[in-house]
C-alpha cells in the first residue's frame, strides 16, 4: 500500500482551475479515492477497478457514477510529503497532478 492519505493541490485545466482535494484508502484489499473540488456542488467517489503498484508509483483504472461505462486512467507517482502523476478522464482530458501536498 502506498500514498495512503489526503492531498491537496491546485488544478489548473481549460475545464477547471482551483484547488482540488483527493484522499486516497485501502480498504477490503483495494483502493478508495475520494476527490473534493473547490467551489463544485458534487465530491467524486472513484471506485477502482484494478490497481498496479510499483515501488512509489500507483497505477490504477477507475470508474464514476457521472461517467457510466467510461474508465479513468490514474497515474501517481509518491515521495514523503507528496505525489505527482495525472488523470486521464474521458471528455475532459489529461488532469495534471503536479506538486501534490499531504496535508
Amino acid at each position: 500500500m502506498i500514498g495512503i492519505g489526503k492531498y491537496k493541490v491546485d488544478i489548473d485545466h481549460m475545464f477547471f482551475k482551483g484547488e482540488a482535494v483527493f484522499e486516497i484508502e485501502f480498504k477490503n484489499n483495494n483502493y478508495e479515492f475520494e476527490i473534493e473540488i473547490d467551489n463544485a456542488d458534487f465530491d467524486m467517489d472513484v471506485t477502482i477497478t484494478e490497481f498496479e503498484e510499483d515501488d512509489d508509483t500507483l497505477d490504477a483504472k477507475a470508474t464514476v457514477a457521472i461517467l457510466p461505462g467510461k474508465e479513468i486512467d490514474i497515474h501517481l507517482t509518491f515521495d514523503d510529503d507528496g505525489c505527482n502523476g495525472y488523470l486521464k478522464i474521458p471528455f475532459v482530458g489529461k488532469i495534471k497532478i503536479k506538486d501534490a501536498v499531504k496535508i
